[in-house]
């Protein structure tokens, strides 16, 4: 037997139509990024059935229960797509230059899902493990919406995002491969890359800082006639920036001082790289958490963890639209 080895695999994932749907997806397979490993997760949710009369200590039946499909999947990003489908809207036509794209919050009242410029929006997966038609091992993943998201920047290092996402469908097939034209351009690394508290004050101590954004998806499993969960609900969305730093005289008290004293400031993460820039700012921040330990060796290092209240970027690449349907 012929083994799927990993130097053929690949993720891609296809826009899908305006309205939240899983029966078709809009034109080629569209390149994620440097992906790094994917995880897949098909919960069936069996329900074990034991009833009086069968005579026995052992499970009696199998009734099929609800499905779930979710997932996680890393990457080394070269555009902000992902960023843009956690957040919410994004207007990329309407600027005066096509590539410039500014990403802003959707909330309960936005048009959830319908409308080129209103999201979450939707897409599919595509994970397959290569051999020959007739051979292949593809799942595929329709009503992705991102659940989590979050981008890491470490010293000496490529930026790194993971996107944890919630679908609707899967299915499994074996048939041809259509990959995804991949982009060549360098991905955004952690020399690119600043940390500002508050936005224009750079901080040139940090070892590393994580953006998270947690859209709190609930699938709900109603009385429908399907196994499948209806189109994912976003709860409450939740923000968090962790960063560490090497403590020094220059910032380590005013970092310390925005935490004791409870004041509020605005914070920007800028990244200028090889074919693009994002710079996203994040407002009505407020310190909720420090560590700052005295060890007996090495150096001392401060970790703060920042709670904004709202986030808005604007990314400049060559891409026309970051949503091209």
């Amino acid at each position: 037997m012929v083994k799927y080895l990993a130097d053929q695999n690949r993720l891609v994932f296809y826009y899908e139509p305006d309205t939240y749907s899983t029966g078709s997806n809009v034109g080629t397979p569209q390149w994620i990024g440097l992906v790094q490993d994917a995880s897949h997760d098909e919960t069936t949710n069996n329900i074990s059935i034991r009833y009086q009369g069968s005579t026995d200590r052992n499970v009696d039946t199998f009734a099929n229960g609800p499905i779930d499909y979710t997932g996680t999947f890393t990457y080394f990003p070269q555009d902000w797509k992902f960023l843009a489908f956690a957040v919410g809207q994004v207007d990329s036509g309407a600027l005066a230059t096509a590539g410039s794209h500014m990403i802003t919050e959707t909330n309960s009242d936005d048009i959830i899902y319908a409308g080129s410029t209103n999201s979450l929006l939707s897409f599919t997966l595509e994970d397959s493990k290569n051999l020959a038609t007739g051979s292949n091992f593809i799942r595929t993943f329709g009503g992705c919406i991102v659940n989590t998201f979050g981008a890491t920047f470490t010293q000496g290092a490529p930026v790194s995002c993971e996107v944890g996402y919630t679908a609707q469908t899967g299915s499994l097939g074996s048939g041809a491969i259509t990959a995804a034209t991949a982009t060549t351009t360098r991905p955004y690394m952690w020399s690119d890359s600043q940390l500002q508290i508050p936005s224009g004050t750079t901080y040139d101590n940090v070892t590393d800082f994580t953006f998270n954004v947690n859209n709190n998806l609930e699938g709900q499993h109603y009385v429908n006639g399907s196994r499948e969960i209806k189109s994912p609900l976003p709860l409450n969305r939740d923000y968090e920036l962790t960063a560490t730093f090497v403590a020094d005289d220059g910032n380590a008290r005013t970092l310390y001082n925005h935490y004791i004293s409870g004041t509020t400031f605005n914070s920007m993460i800028q990244s200028i790289g090889n074919a693009g820039s994002i710079f996203l700012v994040m407002s009505g921040c407020k310190v909720t958490d420090m560590d700052v330990p005295s060890p007996v060796e090495g150096m001392t290092e401060q970790t703060a963890t920042i709670v904004p209240q709202h986030v808005a970027a604007k990314v400049v690449d060559d891409i026309n639209l970051y949503d091209a349907r």
